[in-house]
């Protein structure tokens, strides 16, 4: 690693071809992401609008217990195959390639098989539980079903990630929200409300992991394969149960606060707060993109022992994800009561729970892939441990105030666990490798946004355009125009030129 701390490695010693790879790949994550988060909220526009509170507080518990349910079966395997898959092809090995999926595929789907028939059979003490009534067993059995499809996809696609091709990821994800949104809203025409819901998410996850497993196939053919496949499940959990527990962690460091807040309070509390988290997830499109593209990166560099172009890589990542989300959560903290209103007219009670989370999700974004330059190093351990805490710090905070001030309370737990958390991390990767990625080129960036805040606020508030949600879009357009125009005339670095060209280029194609 670079032995000068805090210092980063000259541009010229990182390679063009990581910075050109890395590029491509951000390009299609984050275009296909754009797609599937601009399909994402027009589905959380639709569930909102036609569920009520109380079953959209039901249809977003099902998910949170079901997806948890997925991450506690996958053990991590899918971050192991992330890591072994980028090194075994690097060695050449395809029986060991092979085998990592095998061996991953053992241990998952049994598990996932045996989780999703316990929670339909123990639904209903499960509803009693949390709800004190009988109204969330349904909802339970039917995500339980997709529960082993979820595992299963997780693994096909984890290989084609390790593999570092993401166009199929990209694709895949934007069919699975077409899927939801067009499966939705036929059900909802024809008069299901909660049930065709629940039954449009079952029919996407099936298609979706068809779709998945067929992507996997066209890269590496792995299944059709005759030769031998050198099984390493020893291997695998050694390094990814440590990834596993910190990756149930950190799900539950983000839905913590909602599976609280159902057990605390009522579904109407959980579906009010539902939109915020829906929201979040949809801001965070950008550090997820890069996050999921860095991840074999690491992997592929560190086992070739290219420490400084990981380093250098490191510090052009995080300005990347520092530079493309701001303009994406600054509406948040401009116009929450505009956006929730989308939604409907019952969500602007959770305006302030809104402004909250995003500031721990933009201090998320603003400490770029930290987490997974630890766990993908090689500390899977150490990312445990901050994991741990970051659960610890949540659970805590969460107990505390939900019960005595309901969403809000959620909301500082789930900000407070981010934030503090993202901290840490940086720190580690300061001490451990001796580089931070910030230097005097982000004051360009904060100017921009500070700029475009003030004016697109003043204009939202003084001019009004308009009804009000044609005047919130157009204030957003001026945002997010005016802070690429500010960074523009700023100048830009040529690597931000490069992924910039590639973003461009990703969303002017068909297909992402």
């Amino acid at each position: 690693m670079p032995s000068s701390k805090g210092s980063s490695v000259p541009s010229s010693e990182i390679e063009s071809s990581d910075i050109s790879r890395i590029a491509r790949g951000a390009g299609v994550n984050i275009a296909g992401t754009v797609l599937k988060a601009g399909l994402g909220f027009g589905l959380s526009i639709l569930v909102a609008r036609v569920l009520s509170t109380s079953e959209l507080g039901l249809y977003t518990m099902g998910t949170a217990l079901a997806l948890l349910a997925v991450i506690v079966c996958s053990f991590g395997l899918d971050m192991g195959l992330w890591r072994y898959i980028s090194s075994y092809r690097a060695q050449g090995s395809d029986e060991k390639l092979r085998g990592a999926l095998h061996g991953s595929m053992y241990v998952a789907l049994p598990a996932s098989i045996l989780v999703a028939l316990l929670l339909s059979i123990f639904a209903t003490q499960i509803s009693h539980m949390i709800f004190e009534n009988d109204s969330f067993a349904f909802p339970l059995r039917a995500f339980s079903l997709t529960i082993p499809l979820l595992v299963s996809a997780r693994m096909f696609n984890a290989v084609t990630q390790g593999l570092q091709i993401m166009r199929y990821a990209a694709l895949r994800d934007v069919v699975e929200q077409a899927l939801r949104l067009f499966f939705t809203a036929s059900l909802f025409l024809l008069g299901l409300r909660l049930s065709g819901a629940l039954y449009a998410n079952i029919a996407a996850v099936f298609f979706i992991t068809i779709l998945s497993f067929y992507f996997m196939e066209r890269v590496y053919p792995i299944a059709r394969a005759r030769t031998k496949a050198h099984l390493q499940i020893g291997t695998l959990l050694k390094y990814s149960a440590p990834l596993g527990a910190s990756l149930i962690l950190s799900y539950l460091l983000v839905y913590m606060d909602t599976i609280l807040l159902g057990y605390f309070r009522t579904s109407d509390d959980v579906g009010l707060y539902s939109v915020v988290i829906r929201i979040i997830v949809i801001a965070a499109i950008v550090q997820t993109s890069f996050s999921t593209m860095f991840a074999p990166v690491i992997s592929d560099l560190y086992e070739r022992g290219k420490q400084k172009n990981l380093a250098q890589l490191f510090t052009k990542i995080t300005r990347w994800t520092i530079m493309l989300s701001l303009p994406i959560f600054l509406p948040l903290f401009l116009f929450p009561s505009g956006l929730l209103s989308i939604f409907g007219p019952q969500f602007v009670v959770v305006s302030g729970s809104l402004i909250i989370v995003a500031v721990g999700q933009l201090m998320n974004a603003a400490t770029g892939p930290v987490a997974v330059m630890i766990a993908m190093s090689g500390r899977s351990v150490l990312e445990l441990t901050n994991s741990v805490l970051s659960w610890t710090i949540s659970l805590i905070l969460c107990v505390l105030l939900i019960p005595r001030i309901g969403t809000p309370g959620a909301a500082i737990a789930n900000a407070s666990a981010a934030g503090a958390s993202n901290i840490i991390r940086t720190l580690e990767v300061y001490l451990i490798m001796g580089v931070h990625p910030y230097n005097w080129k982000y004051l360009k960036i904060v100017l921009a946004g500070v700029a475009a805040s003030l004016l697109a606020y003043a204009g939202y508030h003084y001019l009004q355009i308009g009804p009000d949600v044609l005047s919130l879009i157009v204030w957003c357009f001026v945002l997010i125009a005016s802070y690429g125009a500010i960074i523009f005339i700023l100048g830009l670095e040529e690597e931000d030129s490069e992924v910039l060209h590639q973003f461009r280029a990703r969303l002017t194609r068909t297909s992402p």
